[in-house]
């Protein structure tokens, strides 16, 4: 089951990064330097946004199902995936503009449910650990930009879509 774990985590991985790599090249009118990266889910280019957030999903599944496999990793570490992955796909049916607070939620949910399972995971402790502090890093610089009024919001969002983005590929190698 680890290496399904991994296939799966590299599908979700080239979807996910695929349909946001293809967002940011689209004349798409957002900034990827203020705007977060669910404007694109309320814009004339929603369905991007939707298999952006079910490729990242499926990384999460993946690596719950994989790090479920192997018998010295914490349970916390398989429930924070799987927080993750279930956060991910619901919030492409909660928009940032008519149901703000249930995106919100579900986004807080994803990023400290990966950030957690990277606190956590036992293998690799030195990478997934400095990773984990950098996606810790980039939250906090999000929220001081928006409650700032610091038009830098979409950076540090993308920063910890990066951060997250190579803990799943520290999860491939460890599960390979």
């Amino acid at each position: 089951m680890e290496t399904v774990g991994a296939a799966v985590i590299l599908v979700g991985l080239a979807v996910g990064v695929g349909a946001l790599v293809a967002l940011h090249l689209l004349p798409t009118g957002l900034s990827p330097l203020r705007d977060a990266v669910s404007r694109y889910g309320i814009s004339d280019y929603a369905l991007g946004y939707r298999v952006q957030t079910l490729g990242y999903a499926l990384a999460g599944a993946g690596a719950a199902i994989g790090l479920a496999a192997r018998p010295d990793t914490g349970r916390s570490v398989v429930v924070a995936c799987v927080v993750f992955a279930v956060s991910r796909t619901a919030i492409s049916w909660a928009p940032m503009d008519s149901a703000r607070e249930l995106h919100w939620l579900l986004a807080v949910a994803a990023f400290a449910s990966v950030g957690t399972a990277a606190r956590l995971l036992r293998h690799e402790s030195h990478t997934s650990r400095v990773i984990a502090l950098l996606m810790l890093a980039a939250f906090v610089a999000m929220v001081f930009t928006r409650r700032g009024g610091i038009p830098l919001f979409g950076l540090f969002e993308r920063a910890l879509y990066v951060c997250f983005t190579a803990w799943f590929v520290v999860v491939v190698v460890l599960l390979l």
